[in-house]
């Protein structure tokens, strides 16, 4: 059945080599029960290992049922396992986080069994070895007798060839190591049995071959009982064994995570932590390669980040129905109105007329009051036309002095108008603010008054006619006082040729409701006659040419815009220097080198925490668990406790967030942030998974068990 030619076995330690077994000559037969003697270090252990497959040997050959196995690899010699042997060892090696049944259900579910078959015959095996009382008990639970017993119901359970006992008495007591004797002799049936023993005595009765081993050599080899009366060359009967089912694979993954709880929880706490500070560094990234480019541009006066101005690269009117899908909080269509210098002035009682040059948004915001009050906004005055009161907001390195004689305005009437004499009422300013959001003064409204938004729109929309040879010229705007209506007055001259045509800002087309007048009086070009309707009467726009966005996620809008073909800017924004772009290099490097270093300290910590499970790992393979199954066993735990985890984090984040805000984070937090974020987690996840894996199989089963792969990492 099994056969050892000139099997030779060494060991490395810094460089030295030590002989572990040499030049073996052996042949073993089922119905044999061999006890294997010798003093400690002999190498009595080391060759029932290279037997077992356990351990690797470097010279000779062991021939199972006349095959080689010197070309075994790692699979190779798991399945070995799996199929012909089975272990009681001196330590035990149940799994001591396992129940009595789940350890001994392990070999049958490797074998093919369904969890149900499994655990039925489990059962039965149980009973036999007399823990049936036990079997709800967890292997730490056990005593040293009840460890072993299990031990010898989990090798009936494996039904295999070869029983390899390694010292099984060597923890018991002698009354109880009797009885592990007595049992051992019950299971021996159809099997070659091999104990390492230092104890002779103890197994004498039921030993049918005695070998000693003397440094590493055999020194005795003697047949001391009959063997069973099975013949030599008789095979056991073959049984067809099966692949480890998908449940019975992911039952051992749950069972494995569930069963240890607290290293399930300092493993998750790790992952957490990994979880929450990726989270971070992403949406810090975000954060920074959005700020690398952010400085004012002081044409628009507002310095908030989140702002979008789109419009028509050739003027053209836009789709609002596309403008609407866009991704935003707020959204002003043809909002010229909004952010343009206009005349804005105060009349105050003992100081006389105050001029405040500055514009006007009703965009909330954000500024501290520091003078006077907040203006009052409620459900009704949002379904007013405009807000009667309005807060000066001006940009936060204003000078105290300054500020001190604005404190004046406070409860003044606000007017707009000009020198011409032509005025109208602006509102009644409530309090004084300073503000991040602006580099220039600011007037905050609710909603903005037809008349307000009228003179503003009036002082920036261009007229132009074309004359009888169909020459563009440009339209004179004067306000005459010699009549009760509005009107366009043309010379008489243009009657019946005459062409006109307004534009704001000479950007954007737009009309005037006026009616056309012909007037020998005028003689030069066509005029706009602005009487008492100037502030009732302002350009009109037949689409939207521009749209003012404000937007929670200004990646996205960017996105949206380019898609629909619309050009942009923003105003908080200019585009990237040189030295800009390394810095952002430079910072991109340091967020990789920061994750490369959380990956090796995450790893240092985790395996330390599994170092535990090695010898777990261990016992699987001594069970025939193959590298490829056991390798996605560790994977699998990784990834379940990595993506919970994360998920985890990401709520935990959120409730935090809503909380107490963290450095405006949560604004760059979109589906794909989430995405890379579970990918970088997936990522550490297998990485950690695939470098403990390496280290796990890097070294022998015997090995292994020992957990000097803990030592060794």
């Amino acid at each position: 059945m099994l056969e050892l030619k000139n099997v030779s076995k060494y060991y490395s330690n810094n460089g030295m080599v030590a002989l572990g077994l040499r030049n073996i000559n052996l042949k073993f037969n089922v119905g044999e029960i061999v006890a294997i003697t010798g003093d400690s270090g002999s190498g009595k252990s080391t060759l029932l290992n290279v037997i077992t497959a356990v351990d690797t040997y470097e010279e000779g050959e062991i021939y199972f049922e006349g095959n080689e196995t010197s070309y075994f690899n790692q699979d190779d010699m798991d399945e070995f396992r799996k199929n012909n042997v089975s272990f009681i060892f001196q330590n035990y090696n149940i799994i001591e986080s396992y129940t009595v049944l789940q350890n001994v259900i392990l070999p049958l579910v490797l074998r093919g069994k369904t969890y149900e078959e499994a655990k039925k015959e489990a059962m039965d095996i149980i009973d036999k070895v007399g823990l049936s009382k036990r079997i709800k008990n967890r292997g730490s639970k056990l005593s040293g007798g009840e460890k072993q017993r299990c031990v010898i119901a989990r090798a009936l359970a494996s039904d295999s060839k070869i029983l390899a006992c390694d010292e099984p008495t060597g923890n018991l007591d002698s009354h109880t190591g009797d009885e592990i004797i007595k049992l051992i002799k019950e299971v021996a049936k159809d099997k070659l049995v091999l104990i390492v023993t230092h104890n002779y005595d103890q197994v004498k009765d039921i030993v049918t071959r005695k070998i000693k081993i003397s440094d590493g050599e055999v020194v005795e080899d003697l047949e001391v009982g009959s063997k069973s009366e099975l013949e030599e060359t008789q095979e056991l009967e073959d049984k067809s064994l099966q692949k480890l089912r998908v449940s019975s694979f992911l039952r051992i993954i749950l069972q494995n995570l569930i069963s240890t709880p607290k290293r399930t929880f300092f493993s998750s706490l790790v992952f957490l932590v990994i979880s929450l500070f990726s989270l971070l560094l992403c949406l810090m990234s975000l954060q920074f390669s959005y700020e690398i480019g952010y400085e004012p541009k002081n044409f628009y006066g507002t310095i908030t980040k989140d702002q979008i101005v789109a419009f028509d690269g050739l003027h053209q009117s836009m789709d609002q129905a596309k403008l609407d899908t866009i991704e935003h909080y707020e959204i002003y269509y043809n909002n010229f109105y909004d952010g343009i210098d206009a005349p804005f002035y105060s009349i105050v009682p003992g100081y006389g007329k105050m001029s405040i040059p500055a514009r006007l948004t009703y965009h909330k915001l954000n500024y501290e009051i520091v003078e006077g009050k907040d203006y009052f906004l409620d459900e009704d005055s949002l379904e007013n036309k405009y807000s009667d009161e309005v807060v000066l907001v001006m940009p936060s390195d204003t000078p105290s002095f300054e500020l001190t004689k604005l404190k004046r305005l406070i409860d003044q009437i606000l007017l707009l108008g000009d020198n011409n004499g032509l005025h109208c009422y602006a509102g009644k300013i409530t309090g004084i603010a300073l503000s991040d959001d602006v580099n220039k003064p600011f007037l905050q409204y609710s909603r903005v008054s037809p008349q307000v938004r009228n003179y503003i729109l009036n002082s920036y929309t261009y007229g132009y006619y074309k004359d009888t040879d169909g020459e563009l010229k440009s339209m004179d705007k004067i306000t005459y006082y010699k009549s009760d209506r509005t009107y366009i007055s043309c010379p008489t001259k243009y009657e019946g040729s005459f062409e006109y045509e307004f534009w704001f800002a000479d950007l954007y087309p737009a009309s005037y409701p006026l009616e056309v007048v012909y007037e020998d009086g005028v003689n030069s070009k066509p005029v706009v006659v602005l009487e008492y309707d100037y502030f009732n009467i302002g350009p009109e726009f037949d689409g939207v040419y521009e749209c003012v966005i404000y937007s929670n996620n200004p990646r996205l809008t960017k996105q949206q815009l380019d898609g629909f073909g619309y050009d942009y800017t923003m105003p908080a924004r200019e585009e990237n220097s040189q030295i800009n772009i390394v810095v952002l290099y430079l910072f991109i490097g340091i967020i990789i080198f920061s994750l490369i270093c959380l990956f090796f300290i995450s790893y240092i910590i985790l395996s330390r925490i599994y170092a535990s499970k090695t010898k777990e790992y261990g016992i699987l393979r001594t069970l025939g668990l193959v590298k490829k199954s056991l390798g996605r066993i560790v994977l699998l735990e990784n990834l379940i406790i990595g993506v919970l985890s994360s998920i985890v984090g990401l709520v935990l984040f959120i409730i935090v967030d809503s909380i107490y805000p963290i450095m405006n984070l949560r604004d760059y937090l979109s589906f794909g942030v989430i995405a890379i974020y579970f990918v970088i987690v997936f990522g550490f996840s297998l990485l950690i998974g695939r470098r403990f894996n390496r280290r796990l199989f890097k070294f022998s089963v015997n090995t292994t068990l020992k957990g000097e792969v803990a030592r060794n990492d």
